[in-house]
């Protein structure tokens, strides 16, 4: 079958047009007078000839090929990391281990029978009630310890990470011969110096909020024994108000650990992808070393109110935990202990009042300390030339 393509069409260049503007500019033809309804399905049979013969031309224009893409970039996941198992697993086998040569020990003085004695050691920790006891004790722990160890081995295996490799991590871990190559990775961009800056900061706030959450439990505990020991207890609303408030701020403080846990988690996933993913570039290296260095070394109001806010906190801290142990000593000295045993030991040994008495007396020197860093802090704010209000909290 051939296709007379009539005069009044003109066909344009083929050389100088690709194939989606030729159809435009042939549909957009006008066809003058009388041959305007026989130029139509002409016009339908030329293009479809034109479709046949550039069949490869119209499908490269709608699909432009893929060339100067990027490479696929592989994120670090911790599920399929073998190290992050062995850094959980070396604490649990270092447990057993510790576990296994307890049972043998009282194996042993059980088969000698050296391990007895009919005398009370005044000076040490009470032992079980029989060695037939401890070993049970002991046997308990070990079969929780290997059930914890085949749980994080099976989520291993669920995640397709292969038992050689946890295994040589595991001695990398134990033998301290390799550290992670990771750490030691040197600072490409600014995105993997604001996230190491970041987790340093979560790691602090997450010691901070553990001491604080440690020393509100102290409190707690004192608080309850003094209003308990009241014998109108049941009277003193106020005082269970007070109770029920430390609580309340015990469980705030571990919601926060918690998140705070979580956040750190995250941030060590992420700078783990970076570290990954980032090309060793040196003189982008340098550049963040020295823009750091020169941020460091400008001292203005944010830099000396950090300071102060810090020296504050530390003291402050102290000053609490002084307080508490000081409390805790009068307590040791006032309330007799109701197992016979302990305080016969305690009356005779004093272990846990001279330990509170050592612990106040070392929280007293690092107290003057840090007043008397404070007191320096303030000399170098005003030889600095800085705002006296720069050192108030």
């Amino acid at each position: 079958m051939s296709v007379t393509v009539p005069d009044c069409i003109a066909v344009p260049s083929y050389s100088s047009f690709g194939i989606g503007e030729r159809l435009t500019l042939f549909f957009n033809m006008p066809a003058p007078g009388a041959k305007a309804a026989k130029a139509v399905p002409c016009r339908v049979a030329v293009v479809a000839l034109l479709l046949c013969a550039f069949p490869a031309r119209s499908l490269s224009l709608q699909e432009p090929p893929n060339e100067g893409t990027d490479a696929p970039i592989h994120h670090y996941v911790r599920a399929k990391d073998p190290k992050w198992y062995a850094k959980q697993l070396a604490p649990l086998r270092q447990e057993l281990v510790e576990i296994d040569q307890q049972i043998r020990t009282l194996r042993q003085a059980r088969k000698d029978g050296k391990g007895t004695t009919g005398s009370v050691a005044l000076d040490k920790a009470p032992e079980g009630v029989s060695v037939e006891a401890d070993l049970l004790l002991l046997q308990q722990c070990r079969t929780q310890v290997l059930q914890r160890i085949g749980d994080i081995e099976d989520e291993a295996r669920r995640n397709d990470v292969a038992p050689g490799a946890v295994r040589a991590e595991e001695s990398i871990e134990e033998s301290g011969a390799a550290p992670d190559a990771t750490a030691d990775t040197p600072v490409s961009s600014p995105e993997i110096t604001e996230t190491k800056e970041s987790l340093r900061q979560e790691r602090e706030h997450l010691e901070r909020t553990k001491n604080e959450a440690t020393l509100l439990q102290r409190k707690l505990n004192l608080d309850t024994h003094t209003v308990y020991s009241n014998p109108e207890y049941t009277l003193q609303r106020s005082a269970k108000a007070k109770l029920t408030v430390t609580q309340n701020q015990i469980a705030e403080k571990q919601d926060e650990i918690q998140q705070t846990q979580q956040r750190i988690a995250q941030l060590e996933e992420h700078l783990k992808d970076l570290r990954f993913n980032s090309p060793d570039k040196d003189g982008e290296s340098a550049a963040s070393n020295d823009a750091a260095k020169v941020k460091a070394e400008e001292k203005g109001e944010d830099y000396w109110r950090k300071q102060f806010a810090e020296i504050h906190y530390k003291i402050r801290m102290t000053q609490s935990e002084l307080d508490i142990s000081q409390r805790e000593l009068n307590e040791a000295l006032l309330i007799y202990d109701p197992n016979p045993q302990k305080a016969l030991r305690e009356n005779v040994t004093r272990n846990n009042i001279n330990a509170h008495r050592k612990a106040i007396e070392d929280k007293k020197k690092e107290l003057t300390e840090l007043r008397r860093q404070l007191s320096d802090l303030e000399d170098d704010l005003r030889h600095a030339g800085g705002d006296p209000g720069w050192s108030r909290e």
